[in-house]
């Protein structure tokens, strides 16, 4: 989901109070107060492992792939925003397991392919940790494409800072082309709130995968909070966008929309009662606008799969924000409570029968870890059998 507001807030009013100072001492300073999302399509960064490692396979017939929000590796910190606790920043060596732990999980899915959203480079809330290099080091992953999607000098609410956050791409195999597609803005804020917002993106990169063969990766995260239709424009751009695509793709991350025909639209016992007094409350779903993707690609988790019932569609849930060691509205240990997070290839495409999964507690596809302490999302996986490839 979204992760802050920030100009809302238990301390909303000194925080604007901060925010006149900053920006009197900002006219000072060369630094701009945040980045330049300014554009419509534009390259972005590649980096790559300090010592690859070579891939087992050279021209793979198949790719196991993840989607994950790792909410910047504050696992289940009491977070501000979300009502539940005060927590602003997340100690290092706390970040620093829950990363740890982070790159346990992909490398015991052997993961070929790694889309995860809210990832930190430079951002005090976790004590300036770069997510992409130690990603990067602690796996077999060799490659990382960084779509900034939030970069501020100072966010005023809560005393957070420095804010630099984005969604990445990460691959075994060489990326050969990034570029970031800017999505719509949010319109039903004021400037000010607008100028420190986030600025959704969808990440689009080419992957060389061997034999001659280039594939297509995309990585989204769309808006959770948004009052003027915003998420639907996004969801509606990403679907235009990868129809035109002319390479076998992937398509990946938190939609923060249901499917649809999901059963359970409302009433979530993870829901903060004081949320509904901020900024933070989630507009009704609109799972309708997910039902192209299920038209026309190929979805790890079919419809029918899914399920018509709450009980059977409760196995593929792969968001909460609360964790098991906090109790819910109805007093229960937390556990996940919709399906937000989504994978699709294209057509002919198909997945690997069987590997196709939620990754919501040990035992799923062979996981050790529980994946209930390391996130407020559950990782999406599968294993991708690639259809052609072009040249």
């Amino acid at each position: 989901m979204a992760l802050i507001h920030p100009l809302q807030g238990p301390r909303h009013r000194r925080a604007t109070g901060s925010l006149a100072l900053v920006l009197l001492l900002s006219l000072a300073g060369c630094e701009p107060l945040s980045g330049d999302f300014d554009f419509e399509r534009r390259e972005a960064p590649v980096f790559a492992r300090s010592e690859i490692v070579p891939p087992e396979q050279e021209a793979p017939g198949e790719l196991r792939v993840m989607a994950y929000n790792i909410k910047f590796g504050a696992a289940r910190a009491d977070i501000w925003f979300d009502y539940w606790g005060d927590e602003v920043q997340i100690p290092y060596e706390e970040v620093s397991a829950n990363l740890a732990n982070i790159a346990a999980l992909v490398r015991e899915q052997d993961v070929d392919i790694l889309i995860a959203e809210e990832v930190d480079v430079n951002s005090r809330r976790t004590g300036y940790h770069d997510m992409v290099r130690e990603i990067l080091e602690a796996t077999d992953l060799n490659y990382a494409a960084y779509y900034q999607t939030w970069e501020s000098r100072y966010v005023p609410s809560e005393g957070l800072g420095r804010i630099d956050m984005g969604n990445v791409i990460f691959s075994r195999y060489p990326i050969t082309l990034a570029e970031s597609i800017k999505q719509p803005d949010r319109t039903d804020q004021d400037g000010l709130t607008a100028t420190f917002y986030l600025h959704r993106s969808i990440g689009r990169a080419i992957v060389d995968i061997g034999g001659a063969r280039e594939i297509a990766v995309y990585a989204v995260h769309t808006e959770a909070y948004d009052q003027d239709g915003t998420k639907g424009r996004q969801i509606e751009q990403i679907h235009d966008e990868v129809s035109t695509e002319t390479r076998p793709f992937l398509l990946g991350g938190d939609f923060n929309e249901l499917p649809p025909n999901a059963v359970k639209l409302e009433g979530f016992a993870d829901e903060a009662p004081l949320a509904e007094e901020t900024g933070f409350v989630q507009p009704p779903y609109t799972p309708a606008l997910m039902q192209p993707f299920y038209d026309e690609l190929v979805p790890w988790v079919t419809l029918a799969e899914y399920g018509s019932t709450e009980e059977e569609q409760r196995k593929y849930y792969s968001h909460s924000v609360l964790g098991p060691d906090s109790l819910d509205v109805n007093g229960q240990p937390g556990f996940w409570t919709r399906t937000l997070d989504y994978l699709f290839v294209s057509q002919p495409g198909s997945w690997e029968p069987g590997s196709t999964d939620v990754l919501q507690e040990p035992g799923r596809q062979g996981t050790k870890l529980n994946p209930l302490f390391l996130s407020d999302h559950a990782p999406v996986v599968g294993t991708w059998i690639v259809a052609g490839g072009a040249p």
